[in-house]
C-alpha cells in the first residue's frame, strides 16, 4: 500500500522506512549518517563546476520512497524471463524483487545473487562489512548521500575466491509509478580470482508524470579478480537518472564498467576508479545519445594510488535536438603509483545548431615516472564523409545514419562483452530511427554472435599508439 510522503526527507522518514524493513539499528544509525551529509550538501559540490551543473532544478519532495502505488502485475511483465530458462537473474518491479535465481551449481559454490534484505538476512556480518568499507560516500555527494539515506532496495552479488561464473549474472528494474522513487544500493563482490559479467537494465513505463531513480553501485575486485559490470539506462522521457558507481581494483585484478544511457530527461552519472592494487586495471565507457531537451551530466575519475596500474575511461555520444551535456573528469596520479599508465577522453558529435556538449578533462600527477593523457573534443557531423558516401552512391539519409552510428565504434568496439556490443548497436539505431527498443534478449545475442561464455576481449594498449608515446 502506498504511503503519501509529502513533506520533506528528514529523520523520522528515515527511522520510519528502516523500521518498515526490519533493519538492525546499526544500519538505521549509518542512513541518519548520511541524512546529515544530504541535508548540507550542495547538489554540485566542487566550484569550479558549479555553472555546469544540470539537475539542481528538480523538486525531491514529490517523489515517495516508501510504497509502489502500482496496479501492473510485474511476474505477468517479466513472464518471458520467468519461463524462458533463464537463469542467474534478479527481476524487480519498481523497488520490490519479483523474481530471483541462480543455477544450483554455482550456488552450491557460494554465489549470491540477492536482495539487500536477503543478504541481510543470510549473512549480515559481510552486509556489515560493505557499509561500513563504502566506496561511494556520503560526504563526497549529495544525492551518494541521499541514496545511503533512503535507500529502498538493493542487491548484492557475490562471487566466492577462485570462483569462475561463466554465463552472465543479470538484473532487470522495470518503473511504472511516476510518484514512487527506486532507491537502489548495490554491492558486486569479486574475491580473490574469481570472475564474472553483471548485466544491469533499468527500464521504465511511458508516464505524463516524472519519475525518480537514484543509485549507488560498489564494485570491490579481489586479487587477481576479473569483473565486467555493463548497465542500461531506458528510463522514458519524463525520469530523473541519479547513479553514483565506484570501483575498486586490488593487486592484479581486472574491472570493466560500460554504461549505456539513452532514455530520462535529466541523468546524472558519477564513475570513480579506485586503482588500489598493484598491476591492477581498470576500464570505463560512457556511451550516450541524447536528443529533444535531454541533460546529462558524466563525470568519471581516475585514481592511481598503487604503482604498475593501468585506467582509462572514455565518454562518446551523439546530441540531437536541445539536448545538453556535460562531461567532467580528472586523472589523479599519488607519489607512490609508479609506473602507472592512465587516459581520459571525451569525444561528442552535434547534429543541429540547438545541441550542446562541454568537455572538462583534467590531469593531477605527483609522480614523474608514469603516462598520462586526456583528450576532448565537440563537433559537428563531418560533411567530407558525408560526401564521401553520397558520392558513392548512398542515399543522403542513409550516409548520415552511417557516419552517426560508426562514430560510437571506437567506444563500442572496446567493450568487452559481445552481447552488450550487439544490444548497444541495436539500441542506438533505434534511437536514430525514433524507435523505443529495449535490450533483445539475450539468449537471442548470445545465438547471434556465437558467444558462449563471457570472454573478455583484450583492449588494446592505447599509450602504443598515442602520439605523445610513439617510438
Amino acid at each position: 500500500m502506498t504511503q503519501a510522503i509529502a513533506g520533506t526527507f528528514d529523520e523520522s522518514l528515515v527511522r520510519s522506512l528502516s523500521s518498515s524493513l526490519q533493519e538492525p539499528e546499526w544500519l538505521a544509525r549509518a542512513r541518519l549518517d548520511s541524512l546529515k551529509e544530504f541535508a548540507v550538501l550542495p547538489p554540485e559540490k566542487n566550484p569550479l563546476y558549479t555553472k555546469y551543473a544540470r539537475i539542481s532544478d528538480f523538486e525531491l519532495g514529490q517523489f515517495s520512497v516508501q510504497g509502489t502505488g502500482s496496479k501492473l502485475d510485474f511476474r505477468a511483465f517479466f513472464q518471458g524471463y520467468l519461463t524462458g530458462g533463464e537463469r542467474n537473474i534478479i527481476l524487480q518491479g519498481n523497488h520490490t524483487q519479483v523474481h530471483a535465481e541462480v543455477d544450483k551449481d554455482l550456488d552450491s559454490q557460494g554465489v549470491k545473487l540477492l536482495s539487500l534484505h536477503e543478504a541481510m538476512a543470510e549473512n549480515e556480518p559481510l552486509v556489515k562489512k560493505l557499509f561500513e568499507g563504502r566506496l561511494v560516500r556520503s560526504a563526497d555527494d549529495r544525492y551518494a548521500a541521499f541514496v545511503n539515506a533512503f535507500f529502498n532496495s538493493g542487491t548484492v552479488v557475490y562471487v566466492p575466491k577462485g570462483v569462475t561464473v561463466e554465463r552472465p549474472l543479470r538484473r532487470m528494474v522495470l518503473l511504472d509509478s511516476p510518484t514512487s522513487a527506486v532507491v537502489d544500493q548495490c554491492f558486486l563482490v569479486a574475491e580473490e580470482g574469481s570472475r564474472f559479467v553483471f548485466l544491469d537494465e533499468l527500464y521504465s513505463k511511458s508516464s505524463s508524470d516524472p519519475s525518480f531513480v537514484a543509485s549507488n553501485v560498489e564494485l570491490l575486485a579481489g586479487p587477481g579478480s576479473h569483473v565486467d559490470f555493463s548497465s542500461v539506462q531506458l528510463l522514458d522521457e519524463r525520469a530523473v537518472h541519479v547513479s553514483n558507481r565506484a570501483i575498486q581494483t586490488l593487486n592484479d585484478s581486472r574491472a570493466s564498467v560500460s554504461a549505456l544511457a539513452l532514455g530520462a530527461s535529466v541523468s546524472r552519472s558519477r564513475m570513480n576508479f579506485l586503482l588500489d592494487g598493484r598491476g591492477s586495471q581498470a576500464e570505463g565507457f560512457e556511451i550516450f545519445f541524447t536528443d529533444a531537451k535531454q541533460r546529462y551530466d558524466f563525470e568519471s575519475n581516475l585514481r592511481h594510488n598503487s604503482p604498475d596500474s593501468t585506467g582509462s575511461t572514455q565518454a562518446r555520444g551523439v546530441l540531437k535536438g536541445e539536448s545538453q551535456t556535460i562531461f567532467k573528469g580528472m586523472i589523479k596520479i599519488v607519489n607512490a603509483a609508479k609506473n602507472s599508465r592512465s587516459y581520459l577522453a571525451h569525444h561528442a558529435m552535434i547534429l543541429g545548431r540547438s545541441a550542446r556538449s562541454d568537455g572538462i578533462p583534467g590531469l593531477e600527477i605527483d609522480n614523474n615516472e608514469v603516462k598520462a593523457t586526456h583528450s576532448a573534443s565537440v563537433a559537428q557531423i563531418d560533411e567530407e564523409q558525408l560526401f564521401y558516401l553520397e558520392a558513392r552512391g548512398l542515399p543522403p539519409d542513409e550516409a548520415r545514419k552511417m557516419v552517426v552510428l560508426g562514430f560510437f565504434e571506437p567506444v563500442l568496439s572496446r567493450v568487452p562483452i559481445e552481447s552488450t556490443r550487439e544490444g548497444a548497436r541495436f539500441m542506438i539505431e533505434g534511437k536514430w530511427l525514433g524507435e523505443k527498443r529495449r535490450m533483445v534478449d539475450r539468449e537471442t545475442l548470445l545465438a547471434k554472435t556465437g558467444e558462449t561464455s563471457p570472454e573478455v576481449r583484450q583492449s588494446e594498449d592505447i599509450f602504443e599508439r598515442h602520439y605523445k608515446y610513439r617510438r
